[in-house]
C-alpha cells in the first residue's frame, strides 16, 4: 500500500486543534523520547498524529478554498492532563517537533489495498499542487487535483493528464498551430481522496506536468 504522510482538513478544524506550546525543559526542538506540553482539548484521545501546517490549497481556476495541507511528522501519546494542558511523550518523529505543531485526531492510514479502475469522472480536474513543492512534476511524483469525494472520486481511479494552455508553458510553434486532437501527456493513479481534493501518483509522463494541467477520465 502506498502511504502518504499528510492530512487535509478545513480551516476551522485545525484552528481549534491542540497545539504544542513548549517542552518541559524549555527547548525549542524535540524528537522521539522527548516530552512536550500541549494546549487544547484532546476529546478523550490517548495517541495522536503530530502534524505541521503546510500549504493552503486553492483551485487555480475558481479560486475556491479546498483545504489546508498538513504534513504528518510524528506520533505522541498522552502521559498526564490538567484541564486543557497536557504532557505527552513523542513516540516517533520524522521531523523535529516544535512549538505550534498540532495534534489531530485523524487516521493517517489509507485503504488496505488500491484496486485501479477507469474513472468515470464527469468533469475535468486540474492539478492544484505538486506535493513536494516543485514547479514541475514527472513520473513517480505526487500531485493534488481539485476533485474529491464530493465528485464521486475514490481511491484507485485512473485519469489521463493533458497540458494546459497556460502562457507559462513552453509550446512548440508547430504544435501550437496544428489542428490535431489534444495529446495525452501522462497518467495519474488516485490513491488518497478527501472531500474536495485527491492525491495521485503520476504513473506515466511524456513531458513535465505543472499546476493548472488537466486530468480527465479515459475516453
Amino acid at each position: 500500500m502506498l502511504a502518504l504522510p499528510l492530512v487535509v482538513v478545513g480551516e476551522a478544524s485545525h484552528e481549534n486543534a491542540p497545539r504544542v506550546v513548549v517542552g518541559p525543559d524549555g527547548r525549542r526542538y524535540y524528537g522521539a523520547g522527548d516530552q512536550i506540553h500541549v494546549q487544547g482539548e484532546l476529546q478523550g484521545g490517548a495517541e495522536f498524529p503530530i502534524v505541521r501546517v503546510g500549504r493552503c490549497l486553492v483551485d487555480p481556476l475558481s479560486q475556491e478554498y479546498l483545504g489546508d495541507e498538513f504534513i504528518d511528522i510524528g506520533t505522541a501519546t498522552l502521559l498526564a492532563s490538567a484541564g486543557n494542558r497536557h504532557r505527552l511523550l513523542i513516540l516517533d518523529a520524522r521531523q523535529e517537533i516544535r512549538a505550534d505543531d498540532r495534534l489531530l485526531a485523524l487516521s493517517r492510514t489509507g485503504p488496505e489495498a488500491i484496486t485501479p479502475y477507469s474513472s468515470t469522472l464527469p468533469d475535468e480536474a486540474v492539478i492544484v499542487s505538486v506535493y513536494d513543492g516543485a514547479v514541475h512534476a514527472a513520473q513517480n511524483q505526487i500531485v493534488v487535483i481539485n476533485k474529491g469525494a464530493r465528485d464521486q472520486l475514490r481511491e484507485g481511479a485512473e485519469l489521463r493528464l493533458y497540458a494546459s494552455a497556460e502562457p507559462t508553458r513552453q509550446v512548440k510553434p508547430a504544435a501550437a498551430a496544428s489542428q490535431f486532437p489534444e495529446e495525452e501527456r501522462g497518467r495519474l493513479l488516485i490513491f488518497r481522496v478527501f472531500e474536495r481534493v485527491s492525491y495521485g501518483l503520476i504513473t506515466q509522463a511524456s513531458e513535465p506536468l505543472q499546476v493548472g494541467d488537466k486530468a480527465r477520465a479515459p475516453p
